[in-house]
């Protein structure tokens, strides 16, 4: 059984040699009880129950008739098997031996089974414990009986819309690199777009491809038609204001595209609405261009033919 102590504000285990709190082990304590016949000076043999005298020198607690003797003055343990030095005793008297043992907790998992925040233990085999290291921000624990724990981190199976990344306009282009293969479309969200000089548009090449793999149709101004243009060496996504010159509200570009069924292997597409809000020379656009190409859309570089000075492209993967 486990020898307990109350510190006033939890139970703390007792073990070996009176070790208390965090220094503490696992421990058990053995009794044995002997029922006197009198005048005996030494105990040892077996107890009132046939089970043998045995303790851990300096861990007995011996009491007569349920007084506490004291080491050295009233008893004398060395052996571990007998106790002697005892007044003589009266028949009837019980003399009760405790010895506290620690002990080893069998099938223990070691602390140092996990090494990173985040770890968790898993079970790898019948009776067999393993780790799961953390896995990356934003996925979630899924059933796979095809690896070594049965579960690993993933992104979500379905559903649900989440923030790859967020860039920065600045200089004459942006790259979105590394985009994640785990989601089905990609959407991006541009907002606050200016530049410092004006010019026609800002384009979109995919894997930094520059060939003449690209088409693109629309409508400007809601009902001005933009005549279909192919082998392009870039699509156009969106407008800038021809005004953009400052950075102010009215000057500015917002606008969403969506590239449906990126990592598909088929020629890719990027449907896109803009809205360039100068009060005096605004431009609207909705758009549809093609890449000619049927590998996975893996980055990103957007470009014009002018310096951009501000805005941000939030790029988002859709389930």
């Amino acid at each position: 059984m486990a020898v307990k102590r109350y510190d006033g504000s939890a139970w703390q285990t007792v073990a070996g040699l009176g070790a208390q709190g965090a220094a503490a082990t696992s421990s058990s304590i053995a009794t044995w009880v002997k029922t006197a016949s009198g005048g005996e000076t030494s105990v040892s043999g077996n107890d009132d129950s046939s089970q043998p005298l045995s303790y851990t020198v300096g861990q007995e607690l011996v009491f007569i008739n349920g007084v506490l003797q004291k080491r050295g003055d009233d008893y004398t343990a060395t052996t571990g098997n007998s106790i002697t030095g005892l007044t003589a005793l009266t028949a009837g008297d019980i003399v009760s031996v405790w010895t506290v043992n620690a002990f080893s907790v069998t099938n223990a998992i070691s602390n140092t089974i996990v090494d990173a925040k985040g770890d968790i233990l898993v079970g790898t085999g019948a009776d067999t414990p393993g780790r799961l290291a953390v896995g990356t921000n934003d996925y979630v624990l899924t059933a796979d009986s095809t690896t070594g724990t049965g579960l690993k981190w993933a992104a979500p199976a379905a559903g649900g819309m989440t923030l790859l990344s967020t860039t920065t306009f600045s200089g004459s282009s942006i790259t979105v690199s590394s985009i994640s293969q785990d989601y089905t479309d990609l959407v991006g969200v541009i907002v606050d777009l200016y530049a410092n000089n004006t010019g026609n548009g800002t384009y979109i090449r995919f894997n930094g491809d520059t060939g003449s793999n690209y088409a693109y149709s629309g409508v400007r101004n809601i009902g001005t038609t933009v005549s279909a243009q192919a082998s392009l060496s870039d699509t156009r996504i969106i407008l800038v204001p021809r005004s953009a010159t400052s950075n102010t509200d009215k000057k500015k570009t917002f606008g969403t595209f969506t590239i449906p069924k990126y990592t598909g292997s088929h020629n890719k597409l990027i449907v896109n609405r803009t809205n360039g809000s100068d009060e005096t020379d605004g431009v609207s656009m909705h758009n549809v261009g093609m890449w000619d190409d049927t590998t996975a859309v893996s980055s990103l570089v957007l470009f014009g033919d002018y310096t951009f000075s501000g805005g941000t492209l939030y790029l988002y993967g859709v389930k």
